[in-house]
Parts: C-alpha cells; sequence; structure tokens
C-alpha cells in the first residue's frame, strides 16, 4: 500500500522547476494530443502538477477557458492566484461533478491503489462530452537505471530493494474503462531517448521528477556516494555508448465521456 504521508511529502516540493525537461517532454505528448481534436474547451481539470507545458498551452490556445489545478499536496509558493487549486487524494477525486469539458494528467495515476475507483471520479467529473489524457510510465519506463539500481543493490546489500514505484499493467486499463462506460477508450505507447554526457546530470533531472519509491516497505536508509559511484560504473558498462542512454516509455491513455 502506498503510504500517502510520505507521498503527500514528495508532492509537497516545488515542482515549477522550467529545467524539469523530461515532464515537460512528456507534456509535450499530451498537448500534441490534444492539438488533434478541434474542439473548444471551457473548463479544465489537471490532476498531479508536474509541469507548466499543458496549462501554458491550453491558456494560449483556449483563452476564455477554466483551468483548475489539483495535487496530492500544494505548496503556498506554487499559487497562482488567478487559478483556482485543489488538494486531492489520487482515489477520491471529488471536486465538481459532471462539469469539466477536459481533465488531464502527467505521471501521477500510477500512484493509486485502487485504479478503477481513481478513473471512477475522473468520470464523474467529467461532463457529457468530455475529454480525458493521461500519461503513465510504463513497466519499462527508465529500464537501463532501475536495472543498474538492483545491480548496485546486489554489489552492497546481496539483495536489491524496490526502487521504482509499480506501475499499471497496460492490459488492464482498458478493460477498467470499459466498465466505468468510457467512451473510445484508447493507449498508445511512446518511448523518449534522452543521451546525457554526464551521469550525475541524468540523476539530477530523475531527481527533480520527485519518483522516489512510496510504500510503506520503503527503504529508509539513503544511499551515500559511494552507492552512486558504483551505480555510474555499473550503468556506464552496460548502457553507455558515447552517452548514457536513458529511456522514457509512456502509456497514453485517452477517452471520452457521452
Amino acid at each position: 500500500m502506498i503510504n500517502k504521508n510520505y507521498l503527500k511529502l514528495l508532492r509537497s516540493y516545488n515542482r515549477f522547476d522550467i529545467n524539469n525537461f523530461i515532464y515537460n517532454i512528456i507534456a509535450k505528448r499530451i498537448t500534441d494530443s490534444i492539438d488533434l481534436l478541434n474542439i473548444e474547451f471551457n473548463q479544465a481539470l489537471e490532476i498531479g502538477i508536474n509541469d507548466n507545458v499543458t496549462i501554458n498551452y491550453l491558456q494560449n490556445k483556449y483563452f476564455k477557458s477554466k483551468i483548475d489545478r489539483s495535487d496530492v499536496s500544494i505548496s503556498k509558493n506554487q499559487i497562482n492566484k488567478k487559478i483556482t487549486y485543489y488538494e486531492i487524494d489520487v482515489e477520491n477525486i471529488n471536486i465538481k461533478k459532471n462539469y469539466y469539458d477536459l481533465i488531464y494528467s502527467n505521471f501521477i495515476l500510477h500512484l493509486t491503489n485502487n485504479l478503477e475507483k481513481s478513473l471512477s471520479n475522473i468520470f464523474k467529473n467529467l461532463s457529457s462530452n468530455g475529454f480525458f489524457i493521461a500519461t503513465l510510465p510504463s513497466k519499462e519506463c527508465m529500464y537501463q537505471l532501475l536495472n543498474s539500481m538492483y545491480e548496485t543493490d546486489l554489489y552492497f546489500y546481496n539483495g536489491a530493494f524496490q526502487r521504482f514505484n509499480p506501475t499499471i499493467d497496460i492490459n488492464n486499463i482498458l478493460p477498467i474503462m470499459k466498465i466505468l462506460n468510457f467512451e473510445s477508450p484508447s493507449i498508445h505507447t511512446d518511448t523518449i531517448i534522452i543521451n546525457y554526457k554526464v551521469f550525475k546530470n541524468l540523476l539530477k533531472d530523475i531527481k527533480k521528477m520527485n519518483l522516489s519509491y512510496c510504500y510503506h516497505d520503503k527503504k529508509q536508509k539513503f544511499e551515500n556516494k559511494n552507492y552512486f559511484k558504483k551505480l555510474e560504473e555499473i550503468y556506464k558498462k552496460k548502457y553507455f555508448d558515447e552517452n548514457y542512454i536513458l529511456e522514457i516509455k509512456i502509456n497514453i491513455i485517452s477517452a471520452w465521456k457521452k
């Protein structure tokens, strides 16, 4: 089970860094999908605040629209007085029923103990003919880093710890959406390949994403510089080809409400 207190602590950190380019690249997948729709959005809701790319796009294209933002924790220094913010539980997203003609989310819906309940509440908040789109990490997301961390764990601890939050099996998503009466649900898988000259920059970008494992069995001890030195050594041996290669594999889910 997710440690919701720890998750709330993670989400309280400032995530409005314009240089958080991994989330920005992923958000571009959301805006590209919305751009294909020849529809005016008047009321939109963001679930999970990880970037400013999508909201800036919506404000520029639909300048009369009202966009609300929500997250597990809202830090006071992040608040824009022109926008309404809601603090939510990912499973219990009960804001305005039958209200939003667009609900979007970037890399947070996998942090739920009950996907069906989360999607059910999203459906209830959508208006008739409303559109929902979200990005989720695939099971192979950043596998280079994950595999290298497991090997480093084995070197230091003779066993491996959970390092990434589990994500949702792609085969389980569509059946749930159909049960909930989403119209025309679809899933598209995409891969973003990033090359780093310097390994520390790779780790820095991952750290900005606040993806720390947040379940109750989380390892309590923080790693020291020797751990990361060994991690770089293993990563370089396995996944270096002129650059340190990192693959961000994502699933993009979308659907309508009749």
